[in-house]
């Protein structure tokens, strides 16, 4: 059973959970992708657009834009920014402004990026003016565009024109900051914010975390929903594998379950069936075999003393041989019946049975033990292994234990032993662990595979194990919960 187990892989819950989850991550981390990798050189503003912003005093209507109206002075881009000449002269082109009244910035990861190489060129042309021919790609400096003083009395810087391809809607970086002086001298200035990745990395982690805990219920509600009805096909199907008669399989669930489960319960059937016409069959023998077996005890009053007393052992033994055998089926092809009793007192009762015969037998003291089952059948199954105990062990010391899960009852006794390597053929029917066939050391065989289909029928089993002190103990298990 352990190495079955071991090569057991992962649940259809556990499976199905997982391809969801690993569904659920991709899905994610391909919208991540997605938004991390799109073109954040773009930021959404055409030069129209800035063109008219710079223009007037309308505010902003792009969320993403910053307009500021009260600058004595021209702004100062930092370091990661560029200044550039040629869209500062169509812009004062446009707005009929000297080109010192005018003031665009770039960031420099827009112009050139170091990771990803040149960005894809935009509709109205190349950003960095430096690689186009006239266009200068350095800030003049302050000699030149007048960023450390005021711009009265400088030139403009000298150059030739734009190129004519640049348009009213081509796009701007994002990040770039435009600014033009007003009548009043003030400067108005339209700043892009860029976007930060350290913000958007934890925008997406929140967004991912949000996304899993509003969608894993759901993954865990139909994993379950898709594992329960195969989960209640085996449980039935086991069910059925230790009691021929246990409930037959409800047929719900998909249609695949229902099918099986149709086809689980048409064998079970046709189990049923051939255990009750083995069962009529042996017994029709059984019965046609009483009648020559009188007529042979009849014709052994003829015989002498001796002969007499040893051919009437022979017959004793077969109808004894014969009662075991149809007891034995009967009691496979008979469905238990279960009633409420106490495990603890039933022990007590055969026990005192057979401490009145003499015998050495001994049941630990301990406090009820509720348990539905069949008495009959449990009695039988108990009574049994006490016989085999005392017949090879000399003695029955009995012990019932009970836990979260069920009962065990250990029968220990200081006979022997067995031999390994037959602990699975003792509970095969007519198997004896006595080598002989002496019916002075041994029964029909029938003990241990009575006691194990007792057992199994109510959901538990019997093992036989060697003592490390000498001698066989006998393990019943009862789950409180048998069916």
């Amino acid at each position: 059973m352990s190495a079955a187990r071991a090569r057991r892989g992962l649940p259809i819950l556990a499976r199905t959970f997982l391809l969801l989850l690993v569904a659920l991550l991709v899905a994610h981390a391909m919208g991540a992708a997605l938004f991390l990798l799109r073109d954040r050189n773009s930021a959404d503003v055409r030069l129209a657009d800035l063109t008219a912003l710079l223009s007037s005093r309308m505010p902003a209507t792009n969320p993403r834009l910053q307009v500021s109206d009260d600058l004595s002075a021209p702004p100062a881009a930092d370091a990661g920014h560029r200044r550039q000449a040629g869209l500062e002269h169509l812009l004062a082109d446009w707005l009929d402004l000297p080109a010192t009244a005018v003031r665009i910035y770039v960031p420099v990861d827009a112009i050139r990026d170091p990771v990803r190489g040149p960005p894809p060129p935009l509709p109205g042309g190349p950003l960095d003016d430096g690689p186009m021919p006239g266009w200068p790609h350095d800030d003049p400096g302050p000699s030149a565009f007048g960023d450390d003083g005021p711009d009265a009395g400088l030139a403009p810087p000298r150059g030739p024109r734009p190129p004519a391809h640049w348009h009213p809607d081509s796009p701007l970086p994002a990040g770039f900051i435009a600014a033009a002086r007003q009548e009043d001298g003030r400067w108005r200035v339209v700043t892009s914010p860029q976007d930060d990745i350290a913000d958007m990395g934890e925008l997406l982690g929140i967004l991912v975390a949000l996304g899993l805990v509003a969608l894993l219920p759901l993954a865990w509600w139909f994993s379950r929903a898709l594992s329960a009805p195969i989960r209640r096909f085996a449980e039935a199907a086991d069910a059925i594998g230790r009691d021929v008669h246990a409930p037959p399989l409800r047929l719900t669930g998909p249609a695949e379950i229902v099918s099986a489960s149709a086809s689980v319960n048409e064998m079970q059937a046709r189990i049923v069936r051939l255990l009750r016409e083995r069962t009529e069959m042996v017994g029709a023998i059984a019965h046609d075999l009483r009648t020559p077996l009188a007529r042979l005890a009849f014709r052994l009053q003829a015989l002498p003393a001796a002969e007499r007393e040893q051919a009437e052992a022979d017959l004793d033994e077969m109808s004894r041989m014969i009662g075991a055998a149809l007891a034995f089926l009967r009691d496979q092809s008979q469905a238990p019946v279960r009633t409420p009793l106490d495990l603890q007192a039933l022990l007590a009762a055969i026990v005192e049975a057979a401490a009145g015969t003499g015998a050495d037998v001994r049941l630990a003291p301990g406090p009820p033990a509720p348990f539905d089952g069949d008495a009959l059948a449990l009695r039988r199954m108990a009574g049994n292994l006490v016989d085999n105990a005392l017949r090879y062990g000399g003695c029955a010391r009995l012990r019932l234990l009970a836990d979260d899960h069920g009962y065990r009852l250990e029968i220990d006794d200081d006979g022997p032993g067995i031999d390994p390597a037959q602990d699975a053929d003792l509970f095969m029917p007519f198997v004896r662990g006595e080598g002989s066939r002496n019916r002075a050391t041994g029964g029909t065989g029938l003990g241990l595979a009575s006691a194990r289909m007792a057992a199994r029928a109510h959901g538990g089993d019997v093992s036989l194990a060697n003592r490390d002190g000498g001698g066989l103990r006998a393990t019943v298990t009862l789950p409180r919960g048998a069916t």
